[in-house]
C-alpha cells in the first residue's frame, strides 16, 4: 500500500490525484496539458505518475478480462491499393471471427501514427494489427507488451525477436525479378531503392544474385526514393541525365516505375527497347499503362488474412510461440521487358 493506494488492482486517475494531493481535474488536465498549471504542480503530478507506473491507456487493461471482440487496426494509407487490398482481408478474416474492426489511418505521417496507436489502446480492442509502420521501434514494442495488448505487424519485417509479422518475402521476389532479366540477357543494371525494412530486404534480394555471377551491387547505378510517382519520374531523369540511355530499371514499387516510364518515354526512348522495366508490388493499374508492366505481384489480401488468423492465435493462446509469416510473391511478366 502507498499512501492508502492499493497497488495490487489497477492505478486510476484518483489514485494519482490522491497521491500528488490534488484533484482527479488538475491531474486529467496535466496529462492532456490543458488549463494553467503551475510548474510546481505539474512536476508533482508527473512524479506521481511515474510512482504508480500509470497510463491513460490503464483504462484498457482493466477492461481486458471482458472480450469487446473489436480488432485495432493502424494502417499508413487506407486510401492506397496495396493497404486497401490488405484491409479487404483484414476485414474477411475478422467477420469470420466474428471481430469488428476500429480503423486509423495515419496518411503517412509518422506522429500521427504514434498518436493513432494510443488512441486505439485507449478504447476497447482485444488486440491490434499495425501494417506498414513508418516509426515503429524497440521502445514501441515494449510499451505494447507493459499494456498487454496482443498485436501483429504487417508488411515490415521486425528486427525484434518478440514482435510477430506477416510479410510477402521481399527477398525471393528481387532475386527471382533479377534473376528473370539476367536469363533474358540483361547485364546493365539501373536500381531505385526504397527506404525500408521491406526495401533492404530488396537489396539483399538484388545482392546475393549479384554475387552468384561475379558481380557487386554496388558497382550498378542506384537511387533511393520515396515510393510515389513522381520521386520514380526524377529518379529516372537523373539517370538519363547521367547519360544511361539504355539498360533494366528496378523500382522498389510499381509506383515508381510508373513515373520512370514516364520519364523514359517523355525523353524519347522505348520501352523495352532502350530500358526494360520492371516494378514490385502489381497494382490493378500496372497491367493497364501506355507499356503494360513486369512486376512482382505481392499477395496482399492474404496478407491481411494471415494477420487475424496470427493475432487470433496470440488472442486463444496468449503462451503459444511466436509466428514470423512469410508468404511468397509471384513474378508477373509483361510488356515493360
Amino acid at each position: 500500500m502507498k499512501n492508502n493506494i492499493d497497488l495490487n488492482k489497477p492505478t486510476t486517475l484518483k489514485d494519482v490525484a490522491k497521491l500528488a494531493g490534488v484533484s482527479a481535474m488538475t491531474v486529467s488536465n496535466a496529462l492532456n496539458h490543458k488549463g494553467s498549471l503551475s510548474s510546481q504542480t505539474y512536476e508533482k503530478i508527473m512524479k506521481a505518475v511515474k510512482e504508480l507506473n500509470y497510463t491513460p491507456n490503464q483504462v484498457a487493461q482493466s477492461l481486458r478480462n471482458s472480450k469487446s471482440n473489436t480488432i485495432g487496426v493502424v494502417m499508413s494509407d487506407a486510401s492506397c491499393y496495396v493497404f486497401s487490398e490488405i484491409l479487404k482481408g483484414i476485414t474477411a478474416a475478422a467477420a469470420q471471427h466474428n471481430y469488428n474492426i476500429l480503423l486509423s489511418n495515419t496518411v503517412q505521417d509518422p506522429s500521427v501514427e504514434a498518436k493513432a496507436i494510443d488512441l486505439l489502446l485507449s478504447s476497447r480492442i482485444d488486440g491490434l494489427i499495425i501494417v506498414a509502420p513508418l516509426n515503429f521501434s524497440q521502445k514501441d514494442i515494449e510499451h505494447l507488451k507493459s499494456l498487454n495488448i496482443p498485436f501483429v505487424i504487417l508488411m515490415r519485417t521486425s528486427p525484434f525477436t518478440d514482435a510477430e509479422y506477416v510479410v510477402n518475402d521481399n527477398f525471393s521476389g528481387s532475386y527471382q525479378s533479377l534473376r528473370y532479366l539476367y536469363d533474358t540477357g540483361s547485364r546493365d543494371f539501373f536500381f531505385m531503392t526504397i527506404d525500408s525494412s521491406s526495401g533492404y530486404d530488396r537489396i539483399r534480394g538484388y545482392s546475393h544474385f549479384l554475387s552468384e555471377h561475379g558481380l557487386n551491387f554496388q558497382d550498378f547505378p542506384r537511387d533511393a526514393a520515396l515510393p510515389q510517382i513522381q520521386d520514380g519520374y526524377n529518379s529516372m531523369k537523373k539517370i538519363i541525365q547521367q547519360g544511361f540511355h539504355q539498360g533494366a530499371v528496378c523500382c522498389g514499387c510499381d509506383l515508381m516505375a510508373i513515373g520512370a516510364m514516364n520519364a523514359i518515354l517523355e525523353a524519347g526512348f522505348s520501352i523495352p527497347g532502350d530500358f526494360r522495366l520492371i516494378g514490385y508490388d502489381d497494382l490493378e493499374m500496372s497491367q493497364y499503362l501506355r507499356v503494360p508492366l513486369t512486376t512482382v505481384r505481392q499477395p496482399f489480401y492474404q496478407i491481411g488474412q494471415e494477420g487475424v488468423r496470427v493475432l487470433q492465435n496470440r488472442l486463444m493462446n496468449s503462451d503459444s510461440p511466436m509466428q514470423s509469416v512469410i508468404l511468397q510473391p509471384e513474378l508477373i511478366i509483361r510488356q515493360s521487358t
